[in-house]
């Protein structure tokens, strides 16, 4: 396996009376050009086990191997270039003059020459789809999306074989939140990243992750392929945390219409279940059931509907609006 996570422990303020437990014997393998999701509540160890990842933290006991050797044995500053991080709110932690500055700040130090600086720091500006005539602006004049492109690149910038990211698209609106998904899904088939992906929303999830790990209480809860792992209502719910919303009102649906497979994930899988279901059932000329939206999910109002358990730590679990053409 290309990361390897081995009995991983880790306390904070150890030895004192206010000693904490943040992770618990955590195992885990990552292979090469694998997007692996990472879900919990708050404080089940999500950010202190990916700070491990490039030694920002050191455990308490365990090892993180890359590659086969135990970055504990290894150069920081190697293991920084090879396992870029890009936090929470990248944006808030911003501070050059120019963008140029921003995404050049990384290679500072590494001896590389001014004109192969330019050229890492156009090319990481390219990959996260920026134009070049941002180079000279302020970061602080650029607008949320971005900024997040602009904080994405520089990680990018040292050419990093593993990305990992704490929740990519937190505070951004649903198209910057897409856009960011759909450049993190470029990014892996086109460099061959391997992505670790921390978020809240199951939906990310669903999009770019072939596994999905959720922590509870610092230890791994569950693990495995991301769709057996989100259609398991149940154990995610014991987790703390929650199935996408549109499973949760197929699953309400399925108690109107029992034929109906409410195994669903996305929208689009809803629409296609209804169009299957409905499209048996017997219709005249000019009725429902010919037209052209026939059984689709579509932006509206079925009303403000409680899909699933109230945790402010997984936000999103009412289905806002919607209505099922039929």
């Amino acid at each position: 396996m290309f990361v390897r996570i081995e009995e991983l422990s880790h306390l904070y303020l150890r030895g004192t009376p206010f000693e904490q437990t943040a992770l618990r014997s955590i195992t885990l393998a990552v292979a090469r050009g694998e997007c692996v999701g990472i879900a919990g509540h708050a404080g089940s160890g999500k950010t202190t086990l990916i700070r491990h990842l490039n030694g920002l933290l050191q455990p308490t006991s365990g090892r993180i191997t890359v590659n086969g050797v135990d970055i504990a044995a290894r150069d920081l500053r190697e293991v920084r270039r090879e396992v870029g991080m890009v936090f929470q709110y990248p944006e808030q932690q911003l501070f050059e003059e120019t963008v140029f500055k921003e995404i050049a700040f990384g290679l500072s130090g590494t001896g590389m020459s001014i004109a192969n600086s330019d050229r890492r720091v156009r090319e990481a500006l390219h990959a996260v789809g920026l134009g070049e005539e941002l180079l000279g602006r302020s970061p602080f004049a650029l607008s949320g999306g971005q900024k997040r492109r602009v904080a994405i690149a520089g990680a990018l910038v040292m050419r990093p074989e593993i990305l990992v990211l704490d929740e990519p698209g937190a505070g951004l609106d649903p198209q910057g939140r897409r856009e960011i998904l759909e450049l993190l899904e470029k990014l892996r088939r086109e460099h061959g990243l391997t992505l670790l992906l921390v978020s809240h929303n199951m939906e990310d999830f669903v999009r770019l992750a072939d596994r999905v790990v959720i922590l509870k209480n610092g230890a791994v809860a569950m693990e495995g392929r991301t769709r057996e792992v989100l259609l398991d209502v149940g154990a995610l719910e014991s987790a703390g945390m929650a199935a996408p919303q549109i499973t949760y009102f197929m699953m309400k649906l399925k108690k109107a219409i029992p034929e109906i497979n409410d195994r669903v994930l996305t929208v689009a899988e809803a629409g296609a279940e209804l169009k299957r279901v409905w499209g048996r059932k017997p219709g005249r000329k000019g009725s429902h059931a010919e037209r052209d939206d026939h059984g689709a999910v579509l932006p509206g109002a079925i009303g403000r509907s409680q899909v699933g358990p109230e945790d402010q730590d997984s936000p999103g679990h009412d289905f806002h609006g919607g209505r099922v053409c039929c």
